[in-house]
């Protein structure tokens, strides 16, 4: 099945027979479609977070307690923030806990790291948030998330989750680690964070554990009413006798790194240039060393200087991306190189990416050329580079490819268009750029066959179907498609979905349409109390169309 169609440079004509009700057989296509499978989403996190947890757990049995209590008791506040300054042991006190929760409790997590370009905002929060959500509802990930979409589809799945759970008779838990390491966090009005993206009233009972040092200050997009900003929420965590003992090995491996060998040096200083997320494979050509030379340094120190953390888009031929293990030794290893050195470092990341864009972009591109490259040219202030890469048609196709949608894409786009608006002089010709990349992607979304959705829920991927719909642009088929979804929906007997999918669709007499399939299957399922609510809103929207005629069909169906 197809989760969006790449139409041909001259657009896209899709002809075909309809077999039944919103099924249809596909007899021409003018134009190329490229095939992208969704399949139920198993997510590979804890795997991550195994990397993070230490091997054992010392001196944190009270904390452990009070995270228990706090998960598994009832009438508590929904949210607990635990505070401490670096080198305190959160992380590890988070991953355990991850790892080990308490008995009836289903914990989805997110550690923020700003070693990691790829996982330090909001696009990356929801991403890996949404993923576990999505493996714990058996469902595949929501396509086509853009800024405007993807904190809703958040919100609403992290409610699904909750109230799967509590009907389970277990409580679900969101943990988040690292508040302050937050990207996107900034002083003024364009600030974008994770914090902002938490829920401000949870529901089914949903408990939300975080983390962060005491500065900086909660971030100003996050409402003034937000649980964040009560202090009888915060916890202070005591600094750990054997977080301490990292400490003091991880930068006594650091110094000697620092004076060792050219190779020693050079991995140092592209994995801290780089932002994270380089392979050992990735290392290997940015060296000239072979990958088992390459892997013999790093196995040498990782778990002290180097850390392993599970590659986000292609797990099968690069598992494991390397990044530097603590913040603070990031910024050591900054002080230490130079601006002038790491500048030389990321100079020979621009010469390997160079060599890609060259080739196309071509089947096999490394995760961190199409994933963690722009977010160090955007950290770096690269505007001309940004702009390149966010407007090269070629790569997004191949993230397309990879990611199976253009979520990235859209997002690469809307930073780029953030950078190009904060210079003294903005480049009105790449805005222009920008906008037409942007209109493109938009355009090859527009050839989603109305039907499509319809069969995405018919065989058990309703989130999918409606994402599907969703990212169709004319208002008229968008409709006709979430209404379609909402038949099938309500056919299989999920009539909360199906009639949460109704407030999405524009035009009372598609409402009135879809609602109306919904009171069939509720009257024939006996359902009073629901049948006598959907009557009350039938009769509400019906009285919403200004036609008369319109308003007389909408009665009959």
């Amino acid at each position: 099945m197809n989760a969006g169609a790449r139409p041909a440079e001259g657009g896209q004509e899709i002809t075909g027979t309809q077999v039944a009700g919103d099924l249809w057989q596909v007899q021409g296509v003018a134009g190329d479609i490229v095939v992208h499978a969704g399949p139920v989403v198993r997510s590979a996190y804890l795997e991550q977070v195994r990397r993070i947890a230490p091997a054992q757990l010392h001196g944190r049995d009270e904390e452990l307690q009070q995270l228990a209590a706090f998960c598994t008791e009832p009438e508590r506040e929904p949210y607990v923030w635990w505070r401490a300054p670096a080198w305190t042991g959160k992380s590890a006190l988070m991953a355990w806990f991850v790892l080990h929760p308490p008995p009836g409790v289903q914990v989805v997590s997110f550690f923020v790291t700003a070693r990691y370009a790829g996982q330090n905002d909001r696009v990356a929060f929801a991403e890996v948030v949404l993923e576990q959500l999505a493996a714990l509802l058996g469902q595949s990930m929501p396509a086509y998330l853009t800024e405007a979409t993807r904190e809703a589809h958040l919100l609403r799945m992290l409610a699904d989750a909750a109230e799967v759970c509590r009907r389970r008779g277990q409580r679900l838990v969101l943990v988040v680690d690292g508040l302050d390491e937050d990207r996107g966090v900034t002083a003024g009005p364009d600030a974008y964070s994770i914090a902002a993206m938490l829920p401000l009233r949870p529901v089914a009972d949903l408990r939300i554990v975080v983390t962060g040092r005491p500065d900086p200050p909660i971030p100003s997009d996050v409402s003034a009413d937000h649980w964040l900003h009560g202090q009888d929420i915060v916890r202070v965590l005591t600094k750990s006798m054997w977080a301490e003992v990292v400490r003091t090995d991880m930068q006594r491996e650091l110094k000697r790194l620092l004076h060792g060998t050219e190779t020693e040096q050079d991995l140092l200083g592209l994995v801290s240039a780089a932002g994270g997320g380089l392979s050992g494979v990735d290392l290997a050509e940015l060296t000239g060393l072979s990958a088992y030379e390459v892997e013999e340094h790093l196995n040498a120190v990782t778990g002290r200087t180097f850390a392993r953390q599970m590659s986000r888009w292609q797990p099968e031929s690069a598992p494991q991306v390397y990044v530097l293990g603590h913040e603070e030794l990031q910024l050591a290893v900054t002080r230490f190189l130079g601006d002038a050195r790491l500048a030389l470092y990321r100079q020979r990341l621009h010469t390997w990416a160079d060599g890609y864009r060259a080739r196309g972009w071509p089947s096999g591109t490394p995760e961190y050329l199409l994933r963690g490259y722009y977010r160090m040219l955007h950290d770096c202030v690269d505007v001309a580079r940004a702009v390149a890469c966010a407007t090269d048609e070629r790569r997004h196709n191949r993230m397309l490819d990879v990611t199976g949608g253009d979520t990235a894409a859209l997002t690469e786009i809307a930073d780029a268009q953030g950078l190009v608006l904060g210079l003294d002089s903005p480049d009105l010709l790449a805005m222009a750029r920008l906008a037409m990349r942007r209109s493109s992607i938009a355009g090859r979304n527009a050839y989603i066959p109305a039907g499509l959705p319809a069969v995405w829920a018919t065989i058990g991927q309703p989130t999918r179907a409606e994402a599907l719909a969703r990212a169709i642009t004319d208002p008229e088929r968008r409709a006709e498609a979430l209404t379609a979804v909402v038949r099938v929906v309500a056919a299989v007997g999920d009539l909360e979905r199906a009639e949460s999918v109704v407030d999405v669709i524009a035009g009372p007499e598609r409402q009135a349409q879809a609602l109306t399939a919904l009171l069939r299957v509720a009257v024939a399922g006996g359902d009073a109390e629901r049948v006598r609510s959907l009557t009350e809103r039938v009769e509400s929207v019906i009285r919403l169309i200004a036609k008369p005629a319109l308003r007389a069909a909408a009665l009959v169906t």
